[in-house]
């Protein structure tokens, strides 16, 4: 019996909310570090078991089921037995995009979308609605299918399990000084950043900001500050630059060091992402 093989495909097509990422994936032996995405990760289970931490809680998703993940939200992935893997297909919508459908489909309700805490849900017919969204986005050559496959899973998925509500997210706001944190990572990292750097702009130690930030962002420094430059990447990859052109302008040491930590994050190559993109 021949054994299977990762066989992963991530790409954006850019008619699709204006830049809508899609994954199809079959994973054996690939592993998806610690991470955490700015944009919904709405995950459906075509076949295997896949293993997971999703914040504080441990799992395993078999077919039929859907992960709802809020942005921000820390989460890991992979086979649930050995040398089986699992198959999954996914969507990953701007926050702005599912606020909006949420609007137009609870007009009389204030707040905002809400999707409670539950994050894995059992819903063999909206698993099967995502999956054939994914399929149609990643054949179809028509523009207004692919949107149409899409809005369709997601106003299913919205009308079940969303509400508006003055909640707000699932993952509690960091403190003052880690938000500045942030805002000086997204503001500075193409730079050689150093550790010191972050720590003297929000006045902490080196120490303490490393334990601080750890504890409220459930990821290191290191981690967040290589997903946005990865997240940056993928936004001038899909644009049409080159690999080398992407890798220098986010702040990688060079293309080598680059490909290594999309290929780690993401299951494919730099160059596999912009030939996939349309």
């Amino acid at each position: 019996m021949k054994r299977r093989r990762d066989d992963i495909r991530l790409w954006t097509d850019q008619q699709i909310f204006g830049g809508l990422e899609i994954l199809k994936a079959s994973c054996v032996e690939f592993r998806y570090p610690l991470h955490s995405h700015e944009v919904f990760v709405i995950a459906a289970l075509r076949d295997g078991a896949q293993k997971h931490q999703i914040a504080r809680y441990r799992g395993v998703a078999y077919p039929g089921t859907v992960m709802i993940i809020p942005p921000g939200q820390v989460h890991t992935g992979e086979s649930a037995e050995r040398d089986t893997g699992w198959d999954y297909s996914a969507l990953y919508p701007n926050p702005d995009v599912l606020e909006a459908l949420s609007r137009e489909l609870f007009r009389d309700s204030g707040g905002s979308l809400d999707f409670g805490t539950k994050m894995l849900i059992e819903d063999p017919e909206l698993a099967a609605r995502l999956i054939e969204s994914c399929e149609i986005a990643e054949h179809s050559p028509d523009a207004v299918e692919r949107e149409e496959a899409v809005y369709g899973a997601l106003d299913v998925m919205i009308k079940r399990y969303g509400q508006r509500t003055g909640k707000g997210s699932f993952r509690k706001a960091p403190d003052a000084r880690i938000r500045h944190a942030l805002d000086y990572i997204h503001a500075h990292f193409h730079e050689r950043l150093r550790l010191k750097d972050i720590a003297e702009h929000v006045d902490l130690s080196e120490f303490h900001f490393m334990r601080t930030f750890k504890a409220q962002m459930n990821v290191t420094v290191h981690c967040y500050l290589t997903q946005v430059r990865l997240d940056a990447a993928k936004v001038l990859l899909a644009a049409g630059n080159p690999t080398a052109d992407a890798a220098v302008s986010t702040g990688f040491y060079d293309q080598s060091h680059f490909t290594g930590s999309f290929r780690r994050y993401f299951g494919v190559t730099p160059s596999r992402y912009a030939t996939a993109c349309r």
